[in-house]
Order: C-alpha cells, then structure tokens, then sequence
C-alpha cells in the first residue's frame, strides 16, 4: 500500500485519528468465486465461527462446508520475458518500486491469511535478488497458524497430528509463468477447494471430496464421480458478463 513502512504507519495513524477505516483494495477478496470458497471454509476461520454462519441451517448448503483449513497452496509468477525490459522496467528497477514481494505477493498472502482474518502464527520467507539495484525476482514464504481451540474440530482420529495446526505454502516471481491457482486443503469433513486460474481474478473455483478411507485417491480427480452417493466433485462457474474487450473498451 505504501513504498515505507513510516508511510503506512502514518496512513494508519491518520485514520485512527480521523476515526476512519485504511485498507488495500485488494480486488481479488470480492470476486464471487472467492466469496463462494470463503463461505464452504467449515468452522476453522472467522469468516465461519459456527456451523449455521453462512448456511442459516440450510442441510444442503451445510454439506459443501469442508471443515478447518489445514494447508494452502498458492502461487503467481509470471515469464519475466512477457514484462518490460530488464533492469529498468518497474518491475525490476529498485528506483521505481520493484521486486515481485512488492507487486505480486500481497495476492499469495491475502490467500493464505482468508481462512483465518489474521496475521499467522509464524512466518519464513526466502527469495533471489540479482543484483544490488534490482529488486527481487522470486520469493518463496510459509507461514503457520493455530487454530483457536474453541474453533476446532477437536483431535484428529486414527492417531493423526492435532487439529488445531495449519500451514500456508507460496512463492511469487517473474522466473517463470505457473499455474497460478489457489488449493485450500481442508480434513473436518474431507477435501479441499480449487480458486482456479487465473486465481489473482477468478471466475470459477471447484470442490472436491476426500473419499474416507482412500488416503487420498478420492481427492485427487476433478472430474464429478460418485461416491457413497455423494458427488466427489463441484465446479461453480462466476462468468464476466462482457468479454474482456469489451472491459477494455468501457475503461477507455
């Protein structure tokens, strides 16, 4: 939001004193799909304290729920040969505010801190700087969460590590293009959800089953199978209502 952290603190002083709200607009937290995967997130984060939060009671809106978050996995790197000229483009030159921490990251931590509407327990991060005045190419980060214990889903069975643990996986960087999806892997009720690509603006994500017993075999398959007479799979689609062009055009 702010080039120093001195600015951002005095943007927050700000609206303190002003008693206002100061936030990044972080477009990608509104777009249907994500709101859809905040809403199936189970007991595990604030966005859902409770079973009937979101559902109001409704069975069937209940099922979709997946239960606490345990792992996210999430990237956006882009092919640095599709940006501007190295070093100097922006993306690169420390002068103009480069490195891909700077640009790309705030989307890989705003997925992993959706869950749980805070800042993580722990975090770690590594990257690549090419020279001293260029900016960083590649970063990689985890962070890890605990569970508030009034949250969870209580002890996992069959001996399995506690459940009140969770860890978030990402890098970003201008090395090369990726997949650039967002894997919420939850247990609770067994699966995980997919923001699809492109994940920084999606319009569709998809939920898949865990089938009990499978040691993940059931998870692994995005295709709708059946399976207990429970459909191990759902795609939902949030299409734009006009092409891209068209999006171009009515912003000049």
């Amino acid at each position: 939001m702010t080039m120093k952290a001195d600015d951002a603190q005095f943007l927050y002083d700000l609206g303190k004193k002003k008693q206002l709200f100061v936030g990044e607009g972080m477009w990608t937290r509104f777009f249907p799909a994500v709101e859809w995967t905040r809403s199936n997130l189970g007991v595990g984060g604030r966005c859902n304290k409770n079973s009937d939060s979101d559902s109001g009671g409704d069975d069937k809106a209940e099922e979709l729920k997946i239960g606490n978050v345990r792992i996210i996995q999430a990237d956006f790197s882009i092919d640095g040969n599709d940006a501007g000229p190295y070093p100097t483009d922006f993306l690169y030159a420390n002068e103009l505010g480069s490195g891909s921490a700077w640009t790309m990251l705030p989307y890989v931590g705003g997925a992993a801190l959706l869950p749980f509407g805070r800042e993580p327990d722990g975090l770690a991060a590594n990257g690549i700087i090419p020279a001293d005045d260029v900016g960083d190419v590649a970063v990689g980060m985890t962070m890890t969460f605990t569970i508030d214990q009034h949250q969870s889903e209580g002890p996992r069975e069959n001996n399995g590590p506690p459940a009140n643990m969770a860890i978030a996986l990402g890098f970003v960087g201008y090395l090369a293009e990726s997949s650039e999806v967002t894997m919420y892997v939850y247990v609770g009720k067994s699966g995980r959800i997919t923001v699809n690509v492109p994940a920084h603006c999606p319009t569709s994500a998809t939920l898949i089953r865990k089938s009990i017993g499978n040691k993940g075999n059931g998870a692994t398959s995005d295709s709708v199978g059946d399976s207990s007479s429970r459909r191990t799979a759902i795609k939902v689609g949030f299409p734009l209502s006009f092409t891209t062009k068209k999006l171009k055009t009515r912003e000049g």
